[in-house]
């Protein structure tokens, strides 16, 4: 009986072997830092990485039947692998120091289910890069959004702009855009079902993780909204502050 690895699984295992020696590397460099510090920074390559590229691949200004069913080319294929080892080595992580976080839990494993089911297909090239930019476009906020804060920059203008940022494509993209691109994918005759059922299963972590910001939007400045109604009736700023959240 042959046990011989498929050139796909060598490919997926030097993925991951390359991302787990990136955070060893960035451990050795940084040792002061944490561990989550070195996982961000990480995150923040494959993330910053993953959207240029996937941009660029899908082109999402000119996404047809024809671009849809076009064989999957090995840039898309390439990007596939290197997506597949980001998410094989950050779900490992998140099982050793995050265990608690099922909502990133599951998500990393539904990527990971994803990702192998789209490199089966002979056709989803551009499928999955138009996902994979619409997954990892806030990324990049999200992670120089905590390193900032990480830093001691917490409290600065450039922290509440790429907060405020982040906010806003999270919640436009995820909720709103995200929600279109749904009920449009569902009604397709081009995707198959297994794919609708992928695209199904990051809309729903995706709505979870909306509402996770949602509240924190609220705890956070719920406060700082108040104190700016109370600072505007103070110089007596004329608006229907009541209409305010």
């Amino acid at each position: 009986m042959s046990h011989e690895l498929s050139t796909a699984s060598v490919l997926k295992l030097c993925s991951f072997v390359f991302w787990g020696w990136s955070y060893i590397y960035s451990s050795n460099n940084s040792p002061s830092k944490s561990p989550e510090w070195h996982s961000r920074v990480v995150t923040l390559v494959h993330g910053s990485v993953a959207t240029i590229v996937g941009i660029h691949q899908c082109g999402m200004t000119s996404v047809d039947r024809c671009r849809l069913t076009m064989k999957i080319s090995p840039g898309e294929y390439a990007l596939m692998v290197w997506s597949w080892g980001y998410f094989a080595f950050d779900l490992l992580w998140c099982l050793i120091y995050s265990s608690d976080n099922y909502v990133i839990l599951l998500h990393h494993l539904v990527a990971l289910i994803a990702v192998n089911i789209y490199m089966s297909k002979d056709y989803a090239g551009c499928t999955f890069a138009c996902t994979l930019v619409l997954m990892e476009i806030t990324n990049p906020f999200l992670q120089t959004r905590w390193l900032l804060r990480y830093e001691g920059y917490g409290q600065t203008i450039l922290f509440y702009l790429v907060e405020i940022i982040y906010f806003v494509m999270f919640l436009t993209i995820r909720a709103g855009f995200c929600t279109y691109l749904m009920f449009e994918m569902l009604n397709s005759d081009i995707l198959d079902t297994d794919e609708k059922i992928i695209s199904l299963s990051l809309y729903i972590v995706s709505l979870v993780l909306v509402y996770e910001i949602l509240s924190y939007v609220n705890y956070k400045y719920k406060n700082k909204i108040e104190q700016f109604k109370g600072f505007a009736n103070e110089v007596g700023i004329v608006i229907d502050l009541n209409e305010l959240p």
